[in-house]
């Protein structure tokens, strides 16, 4: 499948400097990476999503930027209607709005940082095999055949090691954030 190419934006004159943004950009960049991420870009798409979002609401002279958490609702919104526009007939509207709504339980419309936190923590706690096993399997992309040639396991072997790690990694995070919500 081809990578979307997003366009390069050009700043309209009546934009507001952008040091009154940065502050803002840099509080939740981060977040709006993570979920581009969520709804399936690569890292490179999701970089280019996240700019085109901060674009967007920097072309609306009158975007208001002093409410958090509608802002990050507004370049959320953005930022999956950017994806849905580069992905026709990639990807269906449905798994976007499945991705979308693992978020919205997750993080509801906040960074969802306490669940990235959590999630960091967890991986800590995890034996150096499983690591390196999620690292082999997700981290250096080679997938299954190649982590169970490595770790002496079939394929399907992987496959059941993967459930067993993702159960306790939600179930660990569930507990995290359990006092917080």
């Amino acid at each position: 499948m081809p990578e979307p190419v997003l366009p390069t934006p050009s700043l309209p004159p009546a934009a507001q400097p952008v040091a009154d943004w940065a502050p803002l950009v840099e509080r939740m960049r981060p977040a709006l990476w993570r979920y581009a991420r969520v709804l399936g870009a690569d890292a490179n798409t999701a970089d280019d999503l996240v700019q085109e979002a901060f674009v967007t609401a920097l072309r609306r002279p009158d975007f208001d930027a002093r409410r958090p958490a509608a802002v990050f609702t507004f370049l959320r919104t953005t930022c999956r209607h950017l994806w849905l526009r580069s992905r026709v007939r990639m990807v269906s509207e449905r798994q976007v709005e499945e991705a979308d709504l693992v978020w919205t339980t997750r993080c509801g419309d906040g960074p969802g940082d306490d669940y990235a936190e959590a999630l960091r923590a967890c991986l800590e706690r995890l034996p150096a095999k499983s690591s390196a096993l999620l690292a082999a399997t997700y981290g250096d992309g080679a997938g299954r055949d190649a982590a169970g040639a490595t770790f002496g396991l079939s394929r399907d072997g992987v496959k059941s090691a993967l459930r067993r790690l993702r159960t306790f990694l939600h179930d660990c995070i569930r507990r995290r954030l359990e006092p917080t919500r």
